[in-house]
């Protein structure tokens, strides 16, 4: 089944030719993918750590980074981060502080609390628009894990008139498993109006390896 761009591109192709008897372009076909595979990341991030499965499915695209902050204990966040996984950590010698998140309406006890007095070995942290803020205000260094955003597949080719030549050293391919390719694919199907559940797309595929033998 497909795995690289080309062999996703062409499987495609040869679908929506035979469901709806047009032809895809590369620049629909690299828009299509990608909205796709975005859709696919945020469904398995609502059931991350259900399944093995669903782990697995996003294996590619966990992150963890290192952080030193601001002055002021300001995190910004990595451009193509999309959602935080697990805790957020400080360093203090060989100690890891968990830092508690807390929110608006939360703020003001937590920072005065007796219970669970706020210090650098015991920071809370609130929510910011391009990352977090850790209190009380310091530099800190620190890990914190995320699920990054999947790069956006790109169809790498040269073209000489009509004929396109698939090149792969300036293609970007998927970031998934092949396991899950079918499932990317049976989601970009839908934005061209074409549903079909990943056992069709298996038979057509067998199709396509008959038309090409």
């Amino acid at each position: 089944m497909a795995y690289n761009v080309n062999d996703i591109y062409n499987f495609m192709n040869f679908i929506v030719r035979k469901e709806r008897g047009v032809f895809v372009t590369i620049p629909e076909f690299e828009d299509t993918l990608d909205n796709a595979q975005i859709e696919a990341v945020e469904d398995f991030f609502v059931l991350y750590g259900q399944s093995q499965i669903i782990h697995d499915a996003i294996r590619k695209l966990r992150v963890q980074k290192d952080f030193v902050s601001a002055s002021n204990g300001n995190v910004t966040f990595e451009s193509d981060y999309l959602h935080q996984l697990g805790g957020v950590y400080t360093v203090s010698g060989s100690s890891l502080n968990v830092v508690n998140f807390v929110n608006e309406q939360e703020f003001a006890l937590a920072a005065k609390s007796q219970l669970r007095p706020v210090t650098v070995n015991s920071p809370i942290a609130k929510d910011l628009s391009n990352g977090f803020q850790i209190y009380p205000s310091s530099v800190y260094t620190g890990v914190y894990n995320y699920l990054k955003r999947p790069a956006k597949p790109v169809y790498g080719y040269t073209q000489v008139g009509r004929a396109i030549t698939y090149n792969p050293a300036t293609s970007t391919q998927l970031e998934f498993t092949d396991v899950y390719i079918n499932n990317i694919i049976s989601r970009a199907l839908k934005f061209w109006g074409i549903n079909m559940a990943e056992q069709d797309i298996q038979q057509f595929a067998q199709l396509q390896t008959q038309e090409t033998k």
